[in-house]
């Protein structure tokens, strides 16, 4: 990640955060959960398209300005027209602006069917309609190979979450806790901006270098 976009999708990050908050602050303040159910998930769908938008347009915009450094100076404008073909300034680009977020977009997706088949399929039990989208946001924001630390992490949440739970219920009622409906639908969002933020240390990971685009 460069400087500019971490600020920028922060900002897109925290400003997701601020609204799940309102949303839900209002719905319960007004008792109004139906707004919440039917509006919440929309919102949020709208954010993860404008997202997408604003990251490829801002990296084309960062393309043509590599491309006019590259075209000004020496040796540089000769991996260029009409010295030679554009193919190797395209995989330039591609490679060191576009991929790293065309892998997080397709792992976005994925989880998008993933998580809407298995809940249809176990009437909505997995997540709440509006997790589908905060989830997609999340991974495709993170970039790659941040996707992965992201859902590793995701992951420890849920666990540490559960056998909390489990121990309480246990503990306090002496039952298992099989009617309660565990949800990350306030981690989603929060984690990735721990993700991001801590990216300059991940970066020295050996794997994160192995799987690194």
């Amino acid at each position: 990640m460069f400087f500019l976009p971490v600020i920028l999708i922060l900002s897109i990050l925290i400003f997701t955060l601020g609204a799940q908050i309102f949303l839900r602050s209002l719905s319960f303040k007004l008792r109004n959960y139906e707004f919440l159910r039917v509006y919440e998930w929309k919102i949020f769908k709208y954010i993860f398209y404008f997202s997408i938008f604003f990251v490829f347009s801002l990296f084309i915009y960062y393309s043509y300005q590599q491309y006019i450094v590259w075209q000004s100076v020496e040796p540089s404008k000769f991996l260029l027209p009409p010295h030679q073909s554009i193919n190797y300034f395209l995989y330039y680009i591609g490679m060191r602006f576009f991929a790293p977020y065309i892998v997080s977009l397709s792992t976005a997706f994925l989880f998008l069917l993933a998580a809407k088949y298995f809940n249809k399929k176990y009437d909505e039990r997995f997540f709440y309609p509006e997790e589908l989208w905060l989830g997609a946001l999340a991974l495709f924001l993170v970039s790659w190979p941040g996707a992965l630390f992201y859902f590793i992490g995701l992951i420890l949440i849920y666990l540490i979450i559960h056998i909390f739970v489990t121990s309480y219920y246990k503990f306090f009622f002496r039952a298992s806790p099989r009617e309660v409906r565990l949800s990350l639908r306030l981690w989603w969002i929060p984690l990735t901006i721990f993700v991001i933020i801590i990216n300059k240390w991940l970066i020295d990971l050996e794997l994160w270098k192995l799987l690194k685009i």
